[in-house]
């Protein structure tokens, strides 16, 4: 694929799909994608699998329901998503971010090249904001955002919403945030506790439920008192399905920055936790001989 992507556009009246290449990126593919929710999900084991499909389909469903008042289960949504994905990945080599638009009409995919953080560790940027209906993937944040992506200028990789008159914080732009806290109680990574966002509050995202989920596994306490509190906090990390777990090593607030241990024993655990799951948690798409 010599252009920046590929879209598949299936019709829902016709059920006929065109595919076309385009110079888009992921973010102007959004942003010219008209009213309707989304989801982005990524490829896994050189473009083979697709990570957390079974949570994307159960996304898709919810948003579908709570934005354009559908009905669909997401079997619906696996039916119709499967042979485009094949169709798509079949074209491509490497590692793409799939970006999937549902409107009243039609449902458009996406496929450009997967490109990971340019670095171990990250810079946030602490901004007072927060998002109407998180737990939908409305496309209207996509516009809303907009002016704040804006603050995101190297080396920020992200902007976290917070309120400072509650000193609560909630998310980041196109990702979940999660703070640390030392117990004193243990070594290694259960001397630490994460504290998160309550989820009502928040978007949940793919890759913050798996790290919810390997917590529950290992025994980690998870504290839902999102309060800014630099000064106790051990680390900090944001997970989206780019980024999947990736550490902050400094966060700027105002004119004024902190800088937080990137490798904090709970948070390199996560992250290798993560990254270890990522074929038992995704679905073989293109098998050998198809690819």
């Amino acid at each position: 694929m010599s252009t920046k992507s590929l879209i598949l556009d299936y019709d829902f009246a016709s059920g006929k799909t065109c595919e076309h290449e385009s110079d888009q990126s992921a973010k102007e593919f959004m942003l010219l994608g008209g009213s309707g929710v989304y989801t982005g999900m990524r490829t896994v084991n050189n473009g083979r699998r697709v990570f957390l499909f079974d949570d994307h389909l159960q996304r898709l469903s919810n948003s579908h329901h709570q934005v354009l008042g559908g009905t669909h289960a997401p079997q619906y949504w696996r039916t119709l998503l499967m042979p485009l994905l094949k169709r798509g990945l079949s074209s491509v080599r490497g590692e793409s971010k799939i970006t999937v638009l549902v409107g009243r009409e039609c449902l458009r995919v996406q496929f450009v090249a997967l490109h990971g953080p340019s670095s171990a560790n990250c810079w946030v940027r602490l901004v007072s904001g927060h998002r109407d209906d998180p737990e939908a993937k409305d496309l209207k944040w996509v516009h809303e955002r907009e002016s704040l992506e804006q603050l995101i200028v190297a080396p920020v990789n992200e902007v976290v919403l917070v309120s400072w008159s509650t000193r609560r914080f909630y998310e980041g732009l196109s990702s979940n945030f999660f703070a640390v806290r030392r117990t004193g109680k243990a070594n290694g990574f259960r001397g630490y506790e994460l504290v998160s966002a309550p989820l009502d509050s928040v978007l949940l995202g793919t890759i913050m439920k798996l790290v919810l989920d390997i917590c529950q596994r290992d025994g980690i306490a998870v504290v839902y008192e999102p309060a800014v509190e630099l000064e106790q906090w051990a680390g900090a990390f944001v997970t989206s399905t780019s980024r999947l777990v990736l550490p902050v090593e400094r966060i700027v607030y105002g004119e004024n920055e902190q800088c937080v241990d990137a490798d904090n024993p709970l948070i390199m655990h996560l992250k290798r936790s993560v990254e270890h799951l990522t074929t038992e948690k995704s679905e073989l798409i293109i098998d050998d001989q198809n690819y």
